[in-house]
């Protein structure tokens, strides 16, 4: 039986007409949309589409509210996603005028921060709203973690109200790592879960069924490690991966950077503690 899977319009874009095929252009991308970290990284790829160079885009209403300047005459607006709606639409700093603008707000994050010990429990706490559970094991110096696929129930709820869930996934990771590297770890694994590269049968709601070799996975992981860490501010493991990648590589493997985005958006709502408890994963009473 030959495999079928919806391909999304981006990834279209990529297969047929070759647009992030080459290794520098997909560079290109992910440092775009890393200087967006408030923006979902799936709008940011958005706006490079539209117009790469931009450095800095809000609406209307929020240059002249926020920043005392408005779009130029003609001036042509960006379309991006909106939650909950349509499209919204949005207006790079170039094609407004007004006060001068604020050159910090260009240069999110000037150095490299670190994640704290809170930080770093609070996300792992959160990790059950998409049915996976982190894990810390003492391992040596060369485990980082990794990610396994299970079949359990908890209660999150009370002993008096108890609320069961289903639990599909395991994060396991080594308990000598200081915060930031264990969070990173921890993307990187998630990379897998939510590009579908660990095969569960309970779980409709991620890409399933992708042929991928192991190069493929490991490079779509390396890219939401990446992408995450830079966004956040933090020291980035998969810089150093990427970058020899791309540096002895002409050509990027043939991934998907719509599953990539798409999972990046996905784990950072979990990270702002936004995320809600899947409906799937409820066991009814």
């Amino acid at each position: 039986m030959s495999e079928v899977h919806h391909i999304s319009e981006l990834d279209k874009l990529f297969l047929e007409v070759g647009t992030y095929k080459k290794g520098e252009d997909y560079k290109d991308l992910l440092d775009f949309v890393k200087k967006f970290p408030k923006m979902a990284p799936y709008n940011a790829m958005l706006l490079h589409v539209q117009k790469p160079g931009s450095s800095f885009v809000a609406s209307a209403y929020e240059w002249q509210s926020r920043y005392r300047r408005r779009p130029k005459p003609g001036a042509r607006p960006l379309v991006i996603l909106r939650p909950f709606g349509p499209v919204a639409f949005v207006f790079e700093l170039g094609d407004t005028e007004g006060k001068p603008f604020p050159k910090e707000l260009l240069e999110p994050f000037s150095t490299v921060g670190n994640i704290s010990q809170r930080k770093l429990d609070g996300f792992l706490a959160d990790l059950y709203t998409e049915g996976i559970v982190s894990i810390q094991q003492d391992y040596g110096t060369s485990m980082a973690g990794y990610v396994e696929s299970t079949n359990e129930v908890i209660n999150y709820g009370t002993n008096e109200k108890p609320k069961l869930i289903r639990i599909l996934f395991n994060i396991i990771l080594n308990s000598k790592l200081e915060p930031t590297d264990k969070i990173a770890t921890a993307f990187h694994e998630l990379g897998h879960v939510f590009c579908g590269h660990i095969l569960h049968k309970n779980v409709k709601w991620l890409p399933q069924w992708r042929s991928l070799s192991i190069n493929e996975k490991e490079f779509e992981a390396e890219s939401v490690c990446w992408l995450l860490c830079e966004r956040l501010g933090i020291d980035n493991p998969s810089a150093q991966y990427l970058s020899g990648y791309l540096n002895y590589n002409d050509e990027i493997p043939l991934v998907s950077i719509d599953t990539i985005l798409k999972a990046v958006g996905m784990i950072e709502k979990i990270l702002d503690g936004n995320n809600r408890i899947r409906k799937e994963l409820l066991i009814k009473g």
